[in-house]
C-alpha cells in the first residue's frame, strides 16, 4: 500500500509553493450532455488544492480531454465551477496571462503518452514544484503522471491524500468486503477479480463481466456484448463467492441495436430468466428478483464496494436498476460503502446523488488497479528515468 509521508503532502507543506511557480495536474476529462457538465464533481474534488494555491506566484493547470479535443472551450466552464479567472496557453511557448493558467490538452502533445523523456524536461520548465491532483489518471504511464514527479519536487494533492486513505481502509478490511463490479470488460478488471475471489467475502459481477461469465458457464445470452477472448479462461473461474444475475431486462430486435444513438429501432422489452433467454435477445438491465436477493445479500455485510452501471444507463428505459441499486445504498447504515468509476459518477451527478455519498472515488481504472496492485507507476520503487 502506498503510505503518503507528510513532507510529500502538500497540506503540510504550504511553505513550500510561496512564490513558486506550480505545475498543477488534474483531471478534467469531463462530459457534456445537452450542453451541460455532469462530472462538475471531479472538478470539484480538486477545488480544495486549487484555493491552496493562492500564495504561489502562478498555477499551470494540466489535464487531458477528449482525444484530439482542444480544452480552449471549456475554460468559462472552468472558470464558472472554480470562481477563479484561467487563461489558456496554445502550447508549452504560450506565456501565461494569468495567476491560473490551463494548459491545452496534454494529450495533444505527442509525447505525453508515450512517456517521452525529453517531453517531459521541456514541461518541467513551466514549473518549479508539481502537484499532482488527478487520483483518476493515477495508473497511467505518462509524461505528466510518471515523469513530472521524477524530475521536479513533488506534492499531492488534498484529494489524493483522501482517495489513498480510502482505498486504503479497504485492503485493511478486504475480508469483510464484497466489491459489486460492473461495465463492458473483464479482462482489464480480471486480476482484481482474482484477488478479491480469494481474499473478499464475495464478489458480485453484473454488466458485460457478468455476461462474459455467464456465456464461458454456456449459457445463451443472445445478441447480448460479451467478451469472446476471455471465454477460455473463465471456463476455469470456479468459486462459490462468485455471484451474478439470474433475470434481466432484455431487448428483442430482428435490427442490429445500437444503444448509444438516438435511434429507435423496433425492439421489445420483456424481463427474462437466464434459461429463457433467446438468439434474438438483448440483456440491457439487472432483473428485479436479482436485484432483490443482492439487496438481501447486502444488508448483512459492513463493507460494500461498487465500481460500475448494472445496465445500459445511457439510455433512460435500461437505468432502472443501477437508479434503484445506489438508492438502495443510500438507505442503508452503518456501513462503510465506496462508489467508483467514471460512468458510475456521472450517472449518480446526473440524478442528483452523488453528494449523498460520503465515501468517493474520482477513479475507474485508477480505483480497480489499485485495489488489485496496491500500488502506482509512480511510486514503484526502482523505476529509474
Amino acid at each position: 500500500m502506498i503510505k503518503l509521508n507528510k513532507n510529500k503532502l502538500l497540506k503540510f507543506n504550504q511553505d513550500k509553493i510561496k512564490n513558486k511557480n506550480i505545475l498543477l495536474r488534474v483531471d478534467f476529462n469531463i462530459n457534456f450532455i445537452n450542453k451541460k457538465i455532469f462530472d462538475k464533481y471531479r472538478i470539484f474534488s480538486a477545488k480544495k488544492t486549487i484555493d491552496s494555491l493562492k500564495q504561489a506566484r502562478q498555477i499551470i493547470l494540466i489535464s487531458h480531454f477528449q482525444n484530439g479535443i482542444s480544452l480552449k472551450k471549456n475554460i468559462p466552464s472552468f472558470e464558472k465551477l472554480l470562481k477563479i479567472k484561467i487563461g489558456f496557453l496554445e502550447d508549452l511557448k504560450s506565456k501565461p496571462k494569468e495567476k491560473f493558467n490551463f494548459l491545452e490538452n496534454i494529450r495533444n502533445f505527442k509525447g505525453e503518452e508515450n512517456c517521452d523523456l525529453n517531453f517531459a524536461k521541456e514541461l518541467s520548465t513551466l514549473g518549479e514544484v508539481f502537484i499532482f491532483e488527478a487520483f483518476s489518471v493515477a495508473h497511467r504511464k505518462h509524461t505528466s503522471v510518471y515523469l513530472l514527479p521524477k524530475i521536479l519536487e513533488t506534492y499531492y494533492g488534498f484529494n489524493f491524500e483522501k482517495e489513498i486513505n480510502l482505498l486504503n481502509k479497504v485492503l485493511k478490511n478486504l475480508n469483510k468486503c464484497v466489491l459489486v463490479l460492473s461495465g463492458a470488460k473483464i479482462s482489464t478488471k480480471l486480476p482484481l477479480v482474482y484477488k478479491f475471489v480469494k481474499k473478499s467475502k464475495c464478489v458480485i459481477l453484473a454488466g458485460g463481466l457478468a455476461n462474459t461469465f455467464l456465456k464461458a458457464k454456456g449459457f445463451e445470452l443472445g445478441k447480448s456484448l460479451y467478451e469472446k477472448k476471455m471465454i477460455k479462461e473463465l471456463k476455469n473461474l470456479k468459486s462459490p463467492k462468485i455471484l451474478v444475475p439470474f433475470d434481466f431486462l432484455i431487448v428483442e430486435s430482428n435490427e442490429k441495436i445500437n444503444f448509444f444513438n438516438k435511434s429507435k429501432p423496433k425492439i421489445i422489452i420483456k424481463n427474462k430468466s437466464l434459461g429463457e433467454i433467446g438468439l434474438k435477445d438483448f440483456i440491457v438491465d439487472i432483473g428485479q428478483e436479482s436485484l432483490k436477493i443482492l439487496f438481501e445479500e447486502l444488508k448483512k455485510e459492513k463493507y460494500i464496494i461498487w465500481n460500475g452501471p448494472l445496465g445500459f444507463i445511457e439510455n433512460k428505459p435500461f437505468q432502472k436498476g443501477t437508479l434503484e441499486f445506489a438508492k438502495f445504498l443510500l438507505k442503508l447504515k452503518n456501513k462503510f460503502i465506496l462508489v467508483g468509476g467514471g460512468d458510475t459518477l456521472s450517472f449518480l451527478e446526473q440524478k442528483r446523488l452523488i453528494s449523498k455519498f460520503k465515501n468517493v472515488s474520482t477513479g475507474g481504472g485508477a480505483m480497480l488497479h489499485y485495489l488489485a496492485t496496491e500500488t502506482f507507476p509512480a511510486f514503484e520503487k526502482n523505476k529509474k528515468i
